[in-house]
């Protein structure tokens, strides 16, 4: 027989443990009088034959055929005391009727997930608690959303925190968007003080209530006890300078500009969330315990530092060189330099992953050469369609199996990636024999092979020796305003216009932030290159092969250097360790890089089927612009191409989107912080500073005096000046050509693995990393002084 479904008016005390805390304290508020949209609850025994038929129920009757509802689970611990599981269960907003049934069964999926069972698994839940009932309510047109807590969550006063947001409260919950935040005294008239009032006593506990408001009034979806304060079990895994999380945006910086396309943020977020989870396994906290490991702040994603603190303190490994190689010195304390020795309990659970991940190491060229033969047969098999002649439906299938094949490209970037242990091993034989650590390694990962991103600044100055000797070639690039918009037709039959084509067959994939798949490519917008090829026409040409000898003999004199410190049983011991590990970190720079330009040849590949589609959506009138086409997440992109009925929604969708970027535009968000304290740096941050003398971190040894050309962005290309400093917030493969140009490189991120560092030692160059605030206290004109070498930037 089945199971009955009840309504919210139909609940008693006994259906507790068959409809779950959600759904019981709703209907206990709105037995009460409270304004709680009306709703049906989905028990967790229903069959798949009872869900089916659904919208049959005679609930439904009483609604008119348009309304749509919101289906929200119901764990049989949920929203208790003691768990809350906020965030772990899915919740479906705008769900028509024809969706319902299907709604539902992917609510109730969502029991099983990875961090639903981390969560059950961290408070030792029974097995039962795995079964969910599933909500489905009235959906309210809200005009603004939030929570309402009845105490101080931070500190425990006894008065009412309001968070707000226009619209519907899900990104507020999920942590996408900044609220608006508002103190009031439980003495406050308002309707919302009274309502949360009123619910604590229903209660006899502080409460976490989500509420709306239509325009007119304020209706109660959800309220369970507080349950935000971080137990005390959990502290010890948490930073020593506290119980709060701390997050990091450094090395994401470089790889993302300042603000991502929400398409491809909606996307990057729960990827690399999940192929971090995987691929440290337990050595990361459970998300209960600790968080997520990645996370939006006005539009920019943030690693969990806390997390990594939890991986090194796992392994027991200093937290110092993380926090260095991220480019946070300055938030290193004492204790970070000594490395926790983890109990046996917890390390003995962990070893299965540090043997996996020792195993990743060992195997490190096999899964290099995996990772290209599987990119290089992505690639091919996006190329070998035009997307215009496909279906949307079929463009979609497309798109679908890159989302579900991208998290096997992710153990690939980690395992490159990881050289601390490498650098750890050359930083002790150093501080052992009293040995510069950056005498030794920056001429050795300077010399010898070239990184596929410096290799792409040589070929530059290969094509401007081509134009050079070729009148038409010459003047053309000369006498050109900056858009080289008419290239392939003044230059047909030119030999640079076939070495310059071949250039971008090897290289056109790359771009400007090219890890955000909204922003054209090279071979789309190859005018960058053609200017830094232009500003090379007058200089004296470089020769390649002499920068090479100079390196080579760099490095065999850092060699020299090292051994005449040595004792002759550490000539016999250590050194063959340090030389071979030096030659593993070269190794791993240029897989890195290697793997880098792989995973951006399928981007590329993979953004001829997007333009199509959004072409597709403006000439239906869904958009008004192709560019608002990465306004949308890809789910909503999703559901235009499986049912065209919902296009016409899009353009709202895009709209809303472009004014909410607008207003987040000119946010300076801090590269460090710990959550509650971004209001004040970000505060901070709008201010100017000035300084004559700036610090930062040696990438690439040297010293040059010279102006500074500041640039944000490389799509200010046509500001760089031929031997000028560049200095910019960070860069990426895009800034390439612009290096060409440079004598010398300061940027406010990054780090030994970061691009401007392995290019400007590559190339020769001396760069600082880290020199915070660059951008804003240097100014275009300014004559400096970059010592490298001494970590120092003055002001002439």
């Amino acid at each position: 027989m089945e199971p009955t479904l009840k309504t919210l008016d139909e609940i008693t005390d006994s259906d507790r443990s068959r409809v779950g805390g959600k759904a019981y304290n709703c209907a206990r508020l709105k037995q009460a009088g409270f304004p709680v949209p009306d709703g049906l609850v989905v028990p967790p025994d229903a069959s798949d034959q009872g869900i089916a038929r659904l919208s049959e129920h005679r609930w439904f009757r009483s609604l008119p055929e348009p309304t749509l509802f919101a289906v929200r689970s119901s764990g049989l611990a949920e929203d208790s005391a003691g768990d809350s599981f906020a965030g772990m269960h899915e919740t479906t907003l705008n769900v028509d009727r024809a969706r319902l049934a299907e709604t539902v069964r992917h609510c109730r999926r969502s029991a099983d997930s990875e961090q639903a069972r981390a969560y059950r698994a961290a408070r030792n839940l029974p097995a039962d608690h795995r079964a969910i009932a599933v909500l489905v309510q009235r959906m309210v047109p809200a005009v603004k959303s939030g929570v309402a807590f009845t105490v101080n969550p931070v500190t425990g006063a006894n008065e009412i925190i309001v968070n707000s947001v226009s619209g519907l409260g899900e990104a507020l919950v999920s942590g996408q968007v900044n609220p608006e935040e508002e103190r009031l005294p439980k003495t406050d008239p308002s309707p919302l003080a009274r309502l949360a009032v009123g619910i604590e006593a229903v209660f006899g506990s502080p409460q976490d209530i989500e509420w709306c408001f239509d325009g007119e009034h304020y209706w109660v979806v959800q309220s369970r006890p507080v349950t935000t304060t971080v137990p005390s079990e959990v502290r010890p895994a948490l930073s020593t300078r506290g119980s709060e999380i701390e997050w990091t945006r450094a090395n994401l910086a470089e790889v993302f500009p300042e603000q991502l396309s929400p398409q491809a943020l909606d996307a990057y977020v729960p990827l690399l969330d999940k192929g971090e989870r995987a691929f440290f396994g337990r050595l990361m906290a459970p998300e209960a315990e600790l968080g997520p490991i990645i996370k939006a702040f006005y539009g920019r994603p943030y690693f969990n530092l806390s997390q990594l603190r939890h991986v090194t303190d796992s392994v027991g490994a200093a937290f110092a060189n993380t926090l260095r190689s991220l480019g946070h010195p300055e938030q290193i304390h004492p204790d970070d330099d000594v490395a926790p020795k983890p109990s046996l309990k917890r390390f003995l659970r962990v070893v299965p992953d540090i043997v996996r991940l020792t195993g990743y190491d060992l195997r490190m060229a096999r899964i290099f050469h995996d990772h290209q033969a599987r990119a290089r047969q992505v690639e091919e098999r996006l190329t070998q369609v035009n997307p215009s002649t496909l279906s949307d439906k079929e463009i979609w299938a497309t798109l679908q199996q890159w989302l579900d094949r991208a998290p096997e490209a992710i153990p690939p970037v980690f395992v490159m990636s990881s050289v601390q242990a490498r650098e750890d091993v050359i930083r002790k034989a150093c501080a052992r024999v009293g040995f510069s650590y950056e005498a030794l390694t920056y001429p050795n990962l300077a010399a010898g092979a070239r990184s596929v991103s410096t290799q792409q600044a040589f070929d530059v100055i290969a094509l401007a020796n081509v134009a050079r000797g070729e009148t038409r070639s010459r003047e053309y690039l000369r006498r050109n305003d900056g858009t080289f918009a008419d290239f392939r037709t003044a230059l047909a039959d030119t030999k640079f216009l076939t070495e310059f084509e071949q250039f971008l067959s090897r290289y056109g994939h790359r771009g400007r932030y090219e890890s955000d798949w909204s922003i054209p490519r090279l071979r789309e917008q190859p005018a960058p290159v053609l200017f830094a090829i232009r500003e090379q026409l007058d200089a004296p040409p470089q020769d390649p092969v002499l920068l090479s000898q100079r390196q080579a003999a760099e490095a065999r004199l850092a060699w020299q250097q090292f051994e005449a410190r040595l004792t002759p049983w550490q000539r016999w011991t250590l050194l063959p360790r340090v030389r071979k590990t030096l030659r593993q970190l070269k190794q791993q720079y240029l897989w890195r890089e290697e793997v880098r330009s792989d995973l951006t040849r399928v981007l590329a590949a993979l953004r001829p089927y997007h333009l199509t589609l959004a072409r597709r959506f403006v000439e239906r009138r869904w958009l008004d612009r192709t560019d608002d086409y990465f306004l949308l997440v890809l789910d909503e992109v999703r559901q235009a191409c499986e049912d065209p009925a919902r296009g016409d929604s899009l353009r709202a969708i895009a709209a809303k989107r472009a004014a909410q970027r607008a207003a987040e535009r000119d946010l300076r968000l801090p590269l460090f912080m710990r959550e509650s304290e971004l209001p004040a740096l970000m505060a901070a941050g709008a201010s100017n500073g000035h300084s004559d003398v700036l610090t930062g971190l040696c990438v690439s040894p040297g010293s040059i005096d010279g102006e500074v050309v500041v640039m944000r962005d490389p799509s200010e290309f046509i500001a760089m000046k031929r031997g000028a400093i560049l200095v910019a917030p960070a860069t990426d493969p895009s800034w390439t050509p612009l290096f060409t140009l440079a004598s010398g490189v300061i940027v406010e991120v990054g780090g030994m693995l970061s691009h401007a560092s392995t290019i400007a030692r590559e190339y020769g160059l001396p760069a600082l990393a880290n020199v915070k605030d660059a951008t804003r206290v240097l100014k275009s004109g300014d004559r400096v002084r970059l010592d490298a070498s001494s970590g120092v930037v003055r002001r002439l």
